[in-house]
């Protein structure tokens, strides 16, 4: 499977000297991820098919609070699954059917720093290639990227790549919809910054953010 989920402090910073940023990839991977019970040790156990997501996995305490929903079945989660969704290991959906399903991932800025998205793939169940609708908005509600059309090859049988920087001040959105249930997401890249950089900086950190999500998705193949 892929790395764990890496929270890669002070990565765009060192790399790129954009003062105070922080980088991190959530991958759905490892202990923590989902709503599971402890082993004997008081360890938390890997995700089993279906389990929720926990609303703790992908936070960073006082900086960034990331929130799973599944809006058309309110107050849950959204659910994991490890395998066949092209070659993605462990990703995200919403529980419905491929006609009545919405997923949404909220990336919430606690420090006032500014949220960029640059990177996710999207997978197809099972092994195949299906219909979506993905929208990308700051959490004001103002949409920064949309796309409706297919996720995922079955030949190769490769999952869909989206690359950008998306910048939202409060912090990013990411919904998909019909399907949300046979297209699940995974390897979430995003940076965060005190300061909105200028273009030639987002070209440089979203370069080396695009990087982290593929290095992950190779691991886990």
């Amino acid at each position: 499977m892929k790395t764990k989920s890496t929270i890669v402090a002070g990565l765009a910073s060192l790399a790129f000297a954009i003062p105070a940023a922080h980088a991190a990839i959530i991958d759905f991977d490892g202990p923590g991820v989902c709503n599971a019970a402890a082993d004997g040790n008081g360890a938390l156990m890997a995700c089993a098919n279906w389990a929720y997501l926990s609303q703790s996995y992908g936070d960073m305490p006082g900086m960034i609070d990331v929130q799973y929903s599944a809006p058309r079945i309110p107050g849950t989660s959204l659910n994991w699954w490890d395998a066949d969704y092209n070659t993605l290991r462990g990703v995200a959906f919403a529980n419905g059917s491929d006609g009545n399903s919405q997923g949404r991932i909220d990336i919430k800025s606690l420090n006032g720093m500014a949220v960029m998205l640059t990177h996710f793939d999207m997978g197809a169940y099972a092994n195949t290639s299906r219909d979506t609708h993905i929208t990308i908005s700051d959490l004001s509600g103002n949409v920064l990227y949309a796309f409706k059309g297919s996720v995922g090859m079955s030949s190769p049988n490769m999952p869909t790549s989206f690359n950008g920087m998306w910048i939202g001040a409060d912090g990013i959105r990411i919904e998909w919809e019909d399907s949300a249930y046979n297209v699940g997401i995974d390897n979430v890249a995003y940076g965060m910054t005190h300061a909105v950089p200028e273009p030639a900086t987002y070209a440089m950190l979203g370069a080396g953010l695009a990087v982290l999500g593929l290095l992950a998705r190779r691991r886990k193949v």
